[in-house]
């Protein structure tokens, strides 16, 4: 097992890639990390890594000190630099002093990094220790200990033995004095798992929990394990004296790092409930039980936040006379868009003031409003659900899978204004199922090579019929119809966010700049740069008018 240590002076570069590989399953173990070179130097002393990953920009001591310093002290070690985009100069210098190799530590893959490591293991001698017995022991005591904890909040049977077994166990907390759980849980996590935009969840989880167990246990008496399938959960003990104030203090910024570590290197926005103080594994069992129903109300409340524990009361969810069913219906029927938008905004602006209504009553009524709007439109033979939000979900997996209230309401809306487009550009025509498809995908996919085969055979079709039927419904080809789709998103994403044109380009799927930039002063008449000052300008005109 080679020895592993990581040094930057930002946290949660060090936490990041403490978990981005399972490192004992790959011959490494992660034994130590160094907020600058002062402290690496004694815990080299101590610890003595065979690999010491390392920042060079860091202060007292910087990563060109430490390099040189180990050069003489500990020539076995092998060093790699955590580098930035712009920092080339100073790689290339860390090199000639003996550094083996570089990668960019915000981008770097698990795969890249592990492949260098080996290549540094087997260029240099390393030094196996006696120790990697005890490592493993250690590393599969967590495992016993989690699972146990899982098993005692999910099961009423064999309690006891549960109960005795990890009592046995050697336990940070001491759950006969007074403690708090910190629930924490992973938002919109349907719609992500949906996407697949993340690694595989075993891989998740463990690394979720690795980077939870770091944070909390650098200043506090801590124990972290799962109980629901992308549910945390992090007991801590009140320090003595601590009162409760300066400890919900404590947990928020221990929170505020995960939350921001947890955005930064997997993408995922996740939200916390810290209970009321308990004692006894009864009282945990009460505990979480409290931060699930806390948890579950953030629904009216937005990402990123640790919400205290508060008894909520209850109110019967029932709907005045303006928002029932038929209302929206004959809006439906009349293909009324302004007033299905008004209805819509009218029902969410209701239900944001009703935070003590259960969120799945809440779910069940709009469930009811997208029932309406899709019988209706099935009766003009059109099909909303081919309509796909910005994260590829359509309107009732909106609705089931959003954690959040205002996201339901943004993607209802959002898929009401595309219907409302189609419908319009096609002068009131249903399209046929398929273009209808088709013409879905390449806005869900505009980034990807879109091929009229491929379209095709989505759709069942052979491309040359494909391409006469598209052509019928649409009046232009379908390639000019994917050509216009990308000139339009060009335009908004230039007016409306600040990607450079390069950018812009990889968004709408044109890779080659130059050629984007051509193909855009042909459909605009100006170059993407003179079109975008020429917006600023018009909008810097308007907003004194």
């Amino acid at each position: 097992m080679k020895r592993v240590m990581i040094v930057d002076d930002e946290v949660l570069v060090r936490l990041g890639i403490q978990s981005l590989i399972k490192w004992e399953n790959h011959g490494y173990q992660i034994v130590c990390d160094a907020s600058d070179g002062e402290e690496a130097l004694q815990k080299i002393r101590q610890y003595q890594p065979d690999i010491v990953l390392t920042d060079l920009k860091m202060s007292p001591v910087d990563g060109f000190e430490l390099i040189s310093e180990c050069r003489e002290k500990y020539p076995h070690i092998q060093f790699i630099v955590l580098s930035s985009y712009n920092d080339f100069d100073n790689v290339r210098n860390a090199m000639k002093m003996g550094a083996f190799d570089y990668v960019f530590k915000l981008t770097v893959k698990p795969e890249e990094l592990l492949k260098i490591m080996d290549e540094a293991t087997s260029s240099g001698k390393g030094s196996d220790t006696v120790q990697e017995t005890s490592v493993l022991a250690e590393r599969n005591m967590e495992v016993i200990k989690r699972g146990l904890f899982k098993r005692i909040l999910n099961s009423e049977t064999f309690l006891k033995k549960y109960l005795e077994e990890l009592m046995r166990l050697p336990l940070s907390v001491n759950f006969d004095h007074p403690f708090h759980i910190l629930s924490i849980t992973i938002d919109d996590f349907k719609v992500v798992r949906k996407k697949g935009d993340f690694m595989d969840l075993e891989l998740l989880i463990f690394t979720m929990e690795n980077i939870l167990s770091e944070l909390f246990n650098r200043h506090h008496r801590a124990e972290v394990f799962q109980y629901g399938e992308y549910d945390f959960a992090v007991a801590v003990n009140l320090e003595e004296n601590q009162d409760h104030k300066a400890f919900f203090t404590a947990m928020e910024k221990e929170f505020g790092i995960f939350s921001s570590c947890a955005r930064q290197y997997y993408g995922l926005e996740v939200s916390g409930a810290l209970s009321r103080e308990c004692t006894g594994i009864k009282g945990l069992k009460e505990a979480i039980a409290q931060n699930r129903g806390t948890l579950n109300m953030r629904f009216f409340s937005e990402p990123g936040k640790l919400h205290p524990y508060e008894r909520s009361v209850k109110e019967e969810a029932v709907l005045p006379v303006e928002f029932h069913s038929s209302v929206l219906e004959r809006l439906a029927a009349e293909h009324d868009f302004f007033g299905m938008r008004k209805f819509l905004e009218d029902l969410f602006e209701f239900l944001k003031e009703k935070n003590r209504w259960e969120p799945e009553e809440i779910r069940y009524l709009l469930r009811k409003a997208y029932g309406t709007l899709a019988a209706s439109f099935a009766r003009s033979r059109a099909d909303i659900d081919l309509f796909l939000d910005k994260n590829g979900i359509n309107m009732e997996a909106s609705i089931n899978d959003y954690t959040y209230l205002e996201k339901i309401r943004q993607s209802v809306l959002e898929l009401l204004e595309q219907y409302k487009k189609e419908y319009e550009s096609n002068s009131g025509r249903i399209l046929r199922k398929e273009v209808a498809e088709a013409k879905s995908f390449v806005r869900s996919h505009m980034k990807e090579e879109l091929q009229v085969a491929e379209i095709a055979a989505m759709v069942n079709m052979s491309g040359s019929y494909f391409s006469h039927v598209f052509k019928k419904e649409e009046g232009i080809s379908f390639l000019e119809y994917v050509y216009r789709v990308r000139m339009e998103q060009a335009r908004y994403l230039l007016e409306s966010s600040d990607l450079k044109v390069n950018e812009i380009a990889d968004e709408v799927g044109i890779f080659n700049p130059n050629y984007f930039s051509t193909q855009f002063k042909k459909s605009v008449g100006q170059s993407p740069l003179e079109y975008r000052q020429a917006w600023l300008k018009k909008a810097e005109e308007n907003s004194r008018i």
